[in-house]
């Protein structure tokens, strides 16, 4: 069995539709970070939900105003467990997110 960390998601910002910020590949991968920051000038609501592979979306986060200039390390994803096509949603319009983790395979 290997363990790779990897950026689950690099860096990508928000729309004001729910998309896929995370898509797991193939074997297991478990989230250990994850920051949303808010580069605008207005607060932002964000929604963080998750989608098991053939499920469908649940609230994670069902609605958090993340504040000008703010940051949310979103705790309520570290330690999850993703298997193959597992998916985090997340909307938030001009949010940044950035996820890491690693992967066992």
């Amino acid at each position: 069995m290997a363990v790779i960390a990897q950026n689950l998601q690099p860096g990508i910002t928000l729309s004001a539709t729910s998309a896929p910020i995370v898509t797991a590949g193939a074997g297991t991968n478990v989230i250990t970070s994850a920051v949303l920051t808010n580069p605008t000038a207005a607060a932002v609501s964000v929604t963080v939900q998750i989608k098991r592979a053939g499920g469908s979306a649940l609230d994670l986060v069902p609605s958090r105003a993340i504040q000008p200039n703010g940051t949310d390390l979103l705790p309520e994803l570290i330690g999850r467990v993703l298997g193959a096509g597992d998916q985090i949603l997340a909307l938030g319009a001009g949010l940044v997110c950035v996820v890491d983790g690693y992967s066992l395979s």
